[in-house]
């Protein structure tokens, strides 16, 4: 029974390790966490992350819209402005890049809106992307 129970814990650790993957390994970028999304038109969406210091992160919004505005917003748990990224062209993909003063917890809004008013669902694939600074 103590045998199952350690290798189980290995297999966790394993697993838990396998997590953050390589984004570009050339200049060290690792996912951190990569989601799927049905956003509604216009509505904001929030969640929290943890951020350190000495990591440079960019958060990554691809959707498929040819005229859309999309939004992404960073601030800390003291709801002070960190970045803001606002594109109201037909890129497909939003990306912001931010550096983290102080380690903790942090907020980010994003939201994405169809100019042509045509579509109320999208798919956007929203990811969290970190390195080491250098």
């Amino acid at each position: 029974m103590r045998f199952y129970s350690v290798f189980l814990l290995v297999i966790l650790g394993l697993n838990s390790n396998a997590q953050i993957t390589e984004y570009n390994p050339s200049i060290g970028w690792n996912y951190v966490k990569s989601q799927e999304l049905v956003m509604v038109d216009g509505l904001w969406y929030n969640t929290e992350f943890a951020a350190e210091i000495g990591f440079d992160y960019i958060f990554i919004m691809n959707h498929k819209l040819d005229s859309a505005m999309a939004s992404i917003q960073v601030f800390n748990l003291q709801d002070e402005y960190i970045s803001i990224k606002n594109r109201d062209t037909s890129n497909k993909i939003l990306d912001l890049t931010f550096d983290v003063k102080d380690s903790g917890v942090y907020r980010v809004f994003f939201g994405i809106n169809d100019k042509k008013g045509s579509v109320d669902n999208h798919d956007v694939q929203f990811m969290l992307v970190r390195r080491k600074k250098v």
